[in-house]
């Protein structure tokens, strides 16, 4: 009897403790965020924006350059966004929404402007894309570097923007240019030429298409001038960049050229470039801003308005200034009333005197036909002495 009592009595344990045994209970498992739905709301291409901090070229963005979107959210949960890295700037940002709804959203800027001006940057969100605009301010005259290309002005205050697609200012590495989409030309195109830029590299004479306009606009090629009666003038000189096979290349973009009469441009504006090059040769460095305006030129076909199918527009006058200094330092500083200036306007027609300087004339002259305002960062005592000049060396 002891013996199965004992058995027993385990029995009657073992059933206790499974008795007493809790359930195993699954971990509660944490719900996927959902991800908002929501639109930027706009005017045009422009987003609806508000910018905070001050943006300076050549100064890195730090936590008080933000862009507050205005969006309409349609469906709550995160977001994470981000606009295109434009111009060395780039803006992001992240949350959540708790509502539907007109909401704000926060993009905070990183990296550094590289180039002054109003700056259209694409972003993107869902189905919705914008543009967010930036005024960048250029810097301080004393932190502006020697022999930047636009070291004395904007001329026509040409934008980084798609907006202003007749004044699209292009930042390059050997020049700047103010292009026009409706012209299919530069409106000007501004450089600085100095010893380095001169050496024994030969023309490339590879004209082609410029792949950085924006991607919907017409793209004038190579051969969109054949046939026409008229050069592919050049706006930055081909001889003026010969130090490297880069350097020239890049002057046979076609948003450097103009549609130019073969003899105006093969004799008095070619003797008038290679006079430029001598002052180089001589000691001196040069500030040089070519443009054109007007509508209608004669080539040797006669006269056009246009050519390429009325997609380029053909120039009734090609101008050009020249700021000579001796080779140094601080260049700003040291353009005053007693250096060289030479401004010329010439008409774009087949029948001009082979002379280029029967063609000089004032800067104030060239600011009256364009409209714009040249050398507008030097000091205005300056500025108005040597621009009512004529030069007669």
């Amino acid at each position: 009897m002891m013996r199965n009592q004992y058995i027993i009595l385990l029995t009657s344990l073992s059933l206790f403790m499974l008795s007493c045994k809790k359930e195993s209970v699954a971990p509660p498992v944490n719900p996927q965020p959902t991800t908002a739905q929501f639109t930027v709301l706009s005017s045009g291409t422009s987003c609806s924006t508000t910018n905070s901090g001050v943006y300076v070229a050549g100064t890195a963005l730090n936590i008080s350059n933000q862009v507050l979107v205005q969006v309409n959210v349609t469906s709550t949960g995160t977001y994470s966004v981000a606009s295109s890295n434009y111009y060395g700037m780039k803006f992001t940002g992240s949350g959540s929404f708790t509502a539907v709804g007109n909401q704000t959203i926060i993009l905070s800027g990183t990296g550094t402007p590289a180039y002054a001006g109003n700056i259209s940057i694409p972003f993107s969100a869902g189905s919705t894309t914008c543009r967010l605009n930036i005024f960048v301010n250029p810097p301080s005259q004393g932190a502006l570097l020697d022999n930047d290309h636009m070291l004395l002005g904007n001329p026509s205050n040409a934008g980084l923007i798609i907006d202003s697609s007749n004044n699209y200012l292009m930042r390059k590495t050997y020049y700047a240019v103010s292009y026009s989409k409706g012209r299919g030309t530069p409106n000007w195109v501004s450089w600085h030429l100095y010893a380095p830029d001169l050496g024994s590299i030969p023309r490339q004479d590879d004209f082609r298409p410029d792949g950085n306009l924006p991607p919907d606009w017409y793209f004038v090629s190579d051969n969109s001038y054949s046939g026409s009666g008229f050069d592919r003038g050049h706006n930055c000189p081909s001889g003026d960049r010969t130090s490297t096979v880069e350097a020239n290349s890049s002057t046979f973009l076609m948003t450097n050229m103009i549609p130019q009469a073969p003899f105006h441009n093969q004799v008095p504006w070619a003797i008038m470039e290679d006079s430029l090059r001598r002052l180089v040769n001589a000691g001196n460095e040069l500030y040089i801003i070519m443009g054109n305006y007007g509508t209608g030129g004669t080539g040797n076909n006669g006269f056009a308005n246009t050519i390429d199918g009325g997609r380029i527009t053909v120039p009734a006058s090609v101008w050009k200034i020249a700021v000579v200094i001796p080779n140094g330092n601080n260049d700003i500083s040291r353009i005053d009333g007693s250096i060289r200036l030479i401004a010329v306007d010439m008409p774009n027609t087949v029948s001009v005197n082979s002379n280029w300087k029967s063609y000089r004339t004032s800067v104030d002259a060239i600011e009256t036909a364009t409209g714009y305002d040249l050398l507008n960062l030097l000091p205005a005592p300056v500025q108005a002495l040597l621009e009512s000049r004529i030069d007669n060396l």
